[in-house]
């Protein structure tokens, strides 16, 4: 009986690990057709002297390309601006404004892939709806990082 509880446990862990490598070896592969197309070197590069007139792009996938790259940026600066406030802060407040802002980050990913698939239904415009909402948000949440958490001196 002690052998047959065992077996099971180990076809158990077994089943557990194949579906966790599978399921690691598809979130690296592309959902959909224009993932691969806005990944392209020719589009990342086009896409790199269009920052900040993303809407001047000939095509779809440059421009998805385009509005990643932005939000990219975005993002960089907004975890710049994050670590600087958080190295003035008491660690009290350190982890208040980190659960904060690990609420805001889950935030802006529900929310820009809801209005994504609202407004472009699983189109190939549906990263450009993403990115530029994300890009859109996150220099937002940059502004309210630097002005809402100094410390007064």
């Amino acid at each position: 009986m002690r052998h047959l509880r065992l077996c099971q446990s180990v076809i158990l862990f077994a089943m557990y690990a194949a579906a966790s490598s599978v399921h690691a070896q598809q979130s690296s592969i592309p959902n959909h057709s224009r993932d691969v197309f806005m990944n392209s070197s020719e589009a990342k590069e086009m896409a790199a002297k269009l920052i900040g007139r993303c809407g001047d792009a000939e095509t779809q996938d440059v421009m998805n390309a385009c509005f990643a790259l932005e939000f990219k940026k975005a993002d960089e600066e907004m975890v710049s601006t994050y670590r600087t406030i958080m190295k003035g802060l008491e660690h009290q407040d350190q982890e208040q404004v980190r659960t904060a802002q690990r609420a805001w980050i889950r935030y802006r990913e529900f929310h820009c892939r809801a209005l994504g698939s609202l407004q472009a239904g699983g189109g190939s415009l549906e990263p450009t709806e993403v990115f530029s909402c994300k890009a859109e948000l996150t220099r937002a949440r940059t502004k309210e990082i630097h002005d809402g958490y100094k410390t007064p001196r």
